[in-house]
């Protein structure tokens, strides 16, 4: 059994870091759908929105589903469903084929979020349940080198031929699957049962839970748009004073420099957060209201150079704190509730986040129908400081409850 959680513990950093999402794809996702597909730009919009609205609704059945398959089944179930989403959008002949192949892609994020229990459970079986955030960090930073090294071979590939950055997520869902049979839950916690349950008082939604979803469900929204929305702005305010040529290559340089940071931020978080523990959910919180609030200030900067380099800080932060905030969460969430919860735990914070993106995406796009950008990032920047003041919460809870524990009865 050691043996097997040994190897598994090997594994499994490459496991998560191929299936972490259609590789190669995401790399030239919007030129493949325009050239290829000859989908329109409402069309390709509306792609995520369909999914993910979709993905909500089959949230709890799927929650369901994966408690009555167990973790082992969920990680090959969620590699298959990968897998079948980059063969849909691939070789699909339409645009209804190809939102069937984006909804492949969500359902099987919700299917492979169980990976991170089956970490845990097997962890704790080897006495080791404190490298949960050293083998994550390892997961995250095989797929953030993956994605660097992608990103400077994506074009040239698409250029060669338009299909061969689909060949290439093809082949990588495919070696994600077969290392989907190395992932197994060698725990009794692999598939929850009734008599499991019985001996044990069912989930209560504390405040400490209630508020972990929350500043979870806003922080990963403000974090996708803050990336997505602010490569826009900063585009829009380089087109003021590039044409379109530079404004491409700073553009490109940006994210070859954002890319590389979030490397750094895998190799570093470990150590981070051996040192500062809860204060990381504090800090992190801090540091997206300081991304988005450099992001818009910057904006007012007449002089373009100073602008460019104080917007692109913003984006380039956004990019270091995307990956440790999801592990700090799971983990604090994980050691503050009993194991046989955190299957439906881990679906509910993914959950919130997929409310949160909706709404904010919906609003957003409601906003920009008659305002600019600038107003978009305002009301990120408002939301981000509400984070801040929700994450110190958290941050007291966590404290007063760890006091509790270690406080010698009276």
């Amino acid at each position: 059994m050691h043996q097997k959680i040994e190897r598994f513990i090997k594994i499994y950093p490459w496991y998560a870091g191929l299936t972490g999402d259609l590789l190669f794809y995401i790399a030239v996702d919007t030129l493949f759908l325009t050239v290829v597909k000859q989908l329109s730009a409402a069309q390709i919009v509306s792609l995520s929105s369909v999914s993910t609205i979709a993905c909500i609704v089959l949230q709890f059945p799927l929650l369901w589903v994966i408690r009555k398959i167990g973790n082992t089944a969920s990680a090959r179930l969620g590699a298959i469903f990968l897998l079948l989403s980059a063969l849909l959008i691939s070789f699909g002949p339409n645009y209804y084929v190809i939102v069937m192949g984006r909804i492949f892609h969500d359902m099987a994020a919700v299917f492979r979020s169980v990976s991170f229990v089956t970490l845990e459970n097997n962890l704790e079986l080897v006495d080791r349940r404190q490298d949960f955030i050293r083998v994550r960090t390892a997961a995250n930073t095989v797929y953030a080198v993956l994605t660097m090294l992608i990103s400077f071979v994506a074009s040239l590939m698409f250029n060669m031929n338009n299909y061969l950055p689909m060949y290439g997520c093809i082949c990588t869902c495919l070696i994600g699957f077969v290392l989907s049979f190395f992932v197994v839950d060698h725990s009794g916690y692999n598939r929850i049962s009734r008599k499991q349950k019985s001996g044990k008082v069912k989930l209560q939604y504390s405040k400490f839970l209630v508020l972990a979803i929350v500043v979870y469900g806003l922080f990963y929204p403000l974090v996708t748009s803050g990336q997505s929305d602010g490569k826009l702005f900063i585009q829009q305010q380089l087109l003021q004073g590039y044409d379109v040529d530079a404004t491409s290559l700073i553009i490109g340089a940006i994210l070859i420099v954002s890319r590389i940071i979030r490397v750094l931020s895998n190799l570093a978080f470990a150590a981070i957060y051996k040192r500062a523990r809860e204060k990381v959910g504090v800090l992190l919180p801090a540091l997206l209201g300081t991304a988005i609030g450099l992001m818009l200030f910057g904006s007012f900067i007449p002089q373009i150079v100073c602008k460019v380099l104080v917007m692109s800080a913003g984006y380039v932060v956004i990019l270091f704190i995307r990956d440790p905030f999801r592990l700090y969460i799971q983990d604090v969430v994980f050691e503050n509730t009993a194991k046989e919860y955190h299957q439906t735990l881990l679906t509910m914070l993914e959950f919130s986040v997929k409310v949160g993106t909706a709404a904010m995406g919906l609003g957003f796009t409601f906003v920009l129908l008659q305002y600019p950008m600038t107003v978009v990032m305002a009301i990120m920047f408002v939301i981000a400081v509400v984070e801040i003041a929700l994450s110190v919460k958290l941050y007291q809870l966590i404290v007063t409850a760890r006091q509790a524990k270690t406080a010698p009865p009276a």
